[in-house]
């Protein structure tokens, strides 16, 4: 179910936003025009999101910490792949070796290596209940099978076309309405609209953080519900209308 968000941006333009008179650019001397903005909010349900997880291990010796690393990350790779969610996309991404140094050696010396690799989850066009129910899932196996960081949780909408194009209605009429009433105002006719531009404005998704997790398997499974949330476009039109 979507929301439109418009009143308050609205009545924010009304006061806010550049309103003038005069001639336009590279048009006739004798002709002139009244600029004006309109600007939408519109916010819709995410269907669609991504779940970052890693798989960190260290050790002194590099050989046993990447041989526990791969294990790690195939076991959870494995628990994520029998979920059976249709059209789960995995990807294994983001893999580093990093190494510890002793700073307080004369000169530092290696003390051991982090391995760190991870894991993109991605969920397109669910329902809200079902998308949240997996996401729920995914971070609950990843966590009890070998992943012990959850980098983030976004959502996202995957087809925002008929939101930007909603958006775009209702910020063209809204310019159009303003220029009506200054027309008025002023005592003069519109004639004709002689441009239009926009700037569409995508808000992005916030992601949810969360710190890295050091569970046991028991308290992994337990994963919490997750909120996706949702997602807004804003959208800018500008409109240059003659006068006469």
């Amino acid at each position: 179910m979507k929301k439109v968000l418009v009143p308050f941006i609205v009545v924010g333009l009304l006061f806010m936003a550049p309103i003038s008179f005069g001639q336009q650019c590279g048009s006739d001397a004798n002709s002139y025009f009244i600029h004006t903005e309109g600007t939408a909010e519109v916010t819709g349900q995410n269907d669609s999101a991504t779940i970052s997880v890693a798989v960190v291990t260290e050790g002194k010796n590099l050989d046993r910490v990447s041989s526990d690393n791969a294990s790690r990350t195939k076991a959870v790779l494995r628990a994520l792949k029998d979920l059976n969610i249709q059209n789960l996309k995995l990807e294994t991404l983001n893999y580093r070796v990093t190494p510890q140094k002793d700073y307080k050696a004369r000169p530092p010396v290696i003390k051991g290596y982090e391995v760190h690799n991870s894991v993109l989850v991605t969920l397109e066009k669910f329902a809200p209940e079902d998308l949240s129910k997996y996401v729920s899932q995914i971070v609950g196996k990843a966590l009890a099978n070998g992943a012990n960081n959850v980098n983030h949780i976004q959502f996202y909408i995957k087809n925002k076309e008929p939101l930007e194009r909603e958006a775009l209605t209702l910020a063209t009429q809204e310019a159009i309405d303003r220029a009506k009433i200054l027309a008025k105002a002023a005592g003069v006719k519109l004639k004709r609209i002689a441009s239009i531009s926009t700037r569409p404005t995508l808000m992005p998704p916030r992601p949810q953080m969360m710190r890295k997790a050091a569970m046991d398997t028991e308290a992994a499974a337990m994963a919490p519900p997750i909120e996706i949330g949702e997602s807004e476009i804003r959208v800018q039109v500008t409109l240059a209308y003659e006068i006469e």
